[in-house]
């Protein structure tokens, strides 16, 4: 089974538009969000675009978070307002979180698979005894300039990082 890994987001529909599409046209239909979505009103525009599970954890410039919840509960998505969640997909633990705080440790602690953070805005993996620790990258663009976001097997826990240019997806000007 293979799912995929966005972060932020920050609104960036464009973005979203665009690894969604991407993500369709594999297969994909478990994606992990891995906060930073920022309003509520995401959910209901990535639910119009996508029709499999998300499971999403909050980060540190989501607004609103009653609404931001409700709608996710509304289209059927999952989310954690806790600073880590934890999930099982296929036969594989995994850890949610926004912020990078105990990476290397959740990942040697060898109750984990994947430890997989965002806020940085930089695509990173490596890993730590039998676990990998991932960030997907930023589909917003402001950091980087680049979108990206990960497609993770987790029989053979092989990653694959998709990018474009921001010009590519347009991002919404500030």
């Amino acid at each position: 089974m293979k799912i995929g890994v966005v972060s932020d987001s920050h609104d960036n529909l464009k973005g979203l538009k665009w690894a969604f599409r991407r993500m369709r046209e594999m297969g994909i239909d478990k994606v992990l969000h891995l906060g930073d979505i920022i309003s509520p009103f995401v959910p209901l525009r990535i639910r119009d675009m996508y029709d499999g599970d998300l499971w999403a954890i909050t980060g540190n410039n989501d607004g609103d978070l009653v609404r931001l919840e409700a709608n996710f509960k509304k289209v059927g998505f999952h989310i954690f307002t806790e600073e880590q969640a934890f999930i099982t997909l296929g036969d594989r633990n995994i850890v949610l979180m926004h912020e990078p705080r105990l990476l290397d440790e959740l990942a040697s602690s060898g109750e984990f698979d994947l430890v997989l953070y965002g806020h940085t805005h930089e695509r990173n993996v490596k890993r730590v005894r039998d676990a990998l620790i991932i960030n997907p990258g930023e589909l917003y663009g402001y950091i980087s300039g680049k979108v990206s976001f990960a497609v993770i097997d987790l029989d053979s826990l092989e990653v694959d990082f998709h990018e474009a240019e921001v010009s590519e997806v347009e991002r919404i000007a500030l």
